[in-house]
């Protein structure tokens, strides 16, 4: 590592990176007395590259300890014991200022012996996104709002309005929070490494494979795209040792409600996934329930009081971001009324209770 590739490694890279790169660089054995000088220069400008060069060196030690079987070892476990760890540094400069020029940064030589250089390489991207890998990642959308997330394993989550969810990628598994709302989720195939996705006390399992997860109050739907998934729910009642497990392949769909038995149907995937091209479609579903679907994508709701009216079944495909559409439709129903709420937040909706139902 010259001088002039120092400089360019310095405007380029954290400083944990850095001193990684300067770890392996001084105990790769091929160092040169300008690479020492440069190091000295280098690490004598901050506490925090003092630090950054100790906690490689606390790393280097963790890995080549009996305890650490490098990489069956959880990175997690890897970062929490090197962090608990204490350095051992040699050869302090002290003394004549000309021996400390002679032997320059060498003085910072660590007690560890020469094992594997790669192993301080990974401590580089390690140390850079540890607080990634130990802390899930948030990612969310408002009221409307839809977007697309390609995560670290190369799977994409896209969410629908007014969703959030929580990644955490490990070395064995990858789960995935769904916090609230629903998520389509496009799985990167890696057998040794199941996707879950968690909902509450549910969660569906999958290894390559596409499927949507719609949260809601009264329950978890999940619609499988492509490939196949297994629904796992908690264990209640009489098989509280015993956990749910329902399997699902592509066009297939569960529902999952407290305290009701669990079972696959066919599903209608272009009604389920409509949403990802900013559509609704609707088959034989009560006006209350279209309504509800409207009222997550747009800020001015849509309340429709009168209950004959709520349940009557309707069929159609509509634009979830145009509610004026859905309005136009509801006016034409006879014996409807339309107003402003006073607050000017919503639509209110009735009719009168003695007029017929229409289809």
């Amino acid at each position: 590592m010259r001088k002039e590739q120092t400089t360019e490694l310095h405007s380029t890279t954290s400083v944990t990176q850095q001193a990684s790169h300067w770890w392996v660089l001084l105990n790769s054995g091929t160092a040169t007395p300008a690479d020492h000088q440069a190091f000295g220069e280098w690490v004598t400008r901050s506490p925090e590259r003092v630090e950054a060069y100790l906690q490689s060196i606390r790393l280097a030690q963790t890995l080549r300890s009996d305890k650490t079987r490098w990489p069956d070892t959880p990175i997690e476990d890897v970062i929490c014991a090197a962090k608990a760890a204490p350095a051992a540094v040699s050869r302090l400069p002290r003394g004549d200022p000309r021996e400390r020029r002679d032997t320059g940064a060498a003085s910072l030589r660590v007690l560890v012996p020469r094992f594997v250089v790669a192993a301080a390489i990974t401590f580089a991207a390690l140390a850079a996104g540890w607080y990634f890998l130990l802390s899930p990642q948030r990612f969310q959308t408002a009221l409307g709002e839809q977007r697309s997330v390609v995560l670290s394993d190369g799977s994409v989550a896209t969410l629908n309005t007014s969703s959030v969810i929580k990644v955490s990628m490990l070395r064995d598994r990858r789960t995935i929070t769904l916090v609230s709302g629903e998520a389509l989720f496009q799985v990167a195939h890696d057998p040794s490494r199941p996707f879950d996705v968690k909902t509450g006390d549910t969660t569906v399992r999958a290894v390559g494979t596409q499927f949507d997860v719609d949260r809601r109050a009264a329950g978890t739907t999940v619609t499988v795209v492509e490939g196949k998934v297994a629904v796992f729910t908690a264990p209640t009642g009489s098989n509280a040792g015993e956990a749910d497990n329902v399997p699902l392949a592509a066009g297939e769909q569960l529902t999952v409600v407290p305290r009701m038995k669990l079972h696959a149907i066919h599903a209608n995937v272009a009604a389920a996934t409509a949403w990802t091209q900013r559509k609704l479609i609707f088959e034989n579903r009560p006006l209350g329930e279209v309504a509800a679907e409207f009222n997550r994508y747009n800020r001015q709701s849509i309340d429709i009081q009168s209950p004959q009216l709520r349940s009557q079944e309707v069929t159609g495909v509509f634009q979830a971001n145009d509610p004026d559409s859905f309005l136009l439709f509801l006016a034409k129903i006879p014996d409807v009324n339309i107003t402003r709420s006073a607050d000017n937040r919503s639509f209110v909706v009735t009719r009168d209770e003695q007029a017929p139902a229409s289809n």
